[in-house]
């Protein structure tokens, strides 16, 4: 992996790359997002941090008698969903590789990280730490842990992952990117709270999880496009 983060505007007068010196590595990135999912989820276990997702839940669940609330959540869920992320995935992959000439492996390659490795990260977690979901899901028959959100996780990786590639390599501005990217998945994890599918520090976990993974791919991307 590289060590700086650094990215291209050819939409700009300068064509030169330009790096971000304040930024740290992919692989601390990385190390950093795991390692605050895993003292995340440690204290989830804490009475406290329970009391307090207990009030957000009672919150959401007063959200959700409003008109609109739940079909805005419904629309703001859709790109975790299993069909959407990978859509959002491939959909970054073609805009990438229809505006530059370069190789396409490096780019695919990290977007089939970004969803693939969202997938077995959450379900990982999962597999050690069981919490149990919100009473509501429970009672709709939503039996699967509840640690990090599954939808946050895959939709945070695909979206950060694809807006460092369309930025690294100069297609859009970067501000319009990050903030399309972060607006959607900050509505993905709110969805899942007001949905009552997962408590809120669920999501908190996702959105890291996420992170992490969106790291993971983009440093692979640098790795193989050094070597293309």
């Amino acid at each position: 992996m590289v060590d700086r983060l650094t990215y291209s505007r050819p939409w700009s007068r300068f064509q030169s790359f330009q790096a971000i010196p304040s930024m740290p590595s992919f692989s601390a990135i990385a190390l950093a997002a795991g390692a605050g999912t895993i003292v995340l989820a440690l204290a989830t276990r804490s009475r406290a941090l329970q009391a307090v997702d207990d009030a957000l839940e009672r919150g959401a669940g007063r959200a959700r008698m409003r008109s609109g609330v739940l079909r805005s959540a419904s629309i703001g869920t859709l790109p975790g969903e299993p069909y959407m992320h990978p859509t959002i995935g491939a959909a970054c992959a073609a805009f990438v590789i229809a505006a530059q000439r370069g190789p396409i492996v490096p780019v695919l390659a990290a977007l089939a990280v970004a969803s693939l490795g969202a997938i077995v990260a959450h379900h990982v977690v999962k597999f050690f730490y069981r919490r149990p979901r919100p009473a509501g899901a429970l009672a709709r028959g939503k039996t699967e842990p509840a640690f990090p959100s599954g939808h946050t996780t895959d939709a945070t990786a695909v979206l950060v992952t694809g807006a460092y590639l369309i930025v690294r390599l100069g297609h859009a501005s970067p501000a319009v990117v990050i903030t399309v990217a972060t607006f959607l998945a900050l509505c993905t994890g709110a969805s899942r709270v007001l949905l009552g599918w997962h408590w809120t520090t669920d999501v908190l976990g996702g959105w890291l999880t996420g992170i992490g993974v969106a790291a993971c791919a983009s440093g692979l991307y640098e790795s193989l496009a050094r070597i293309s």
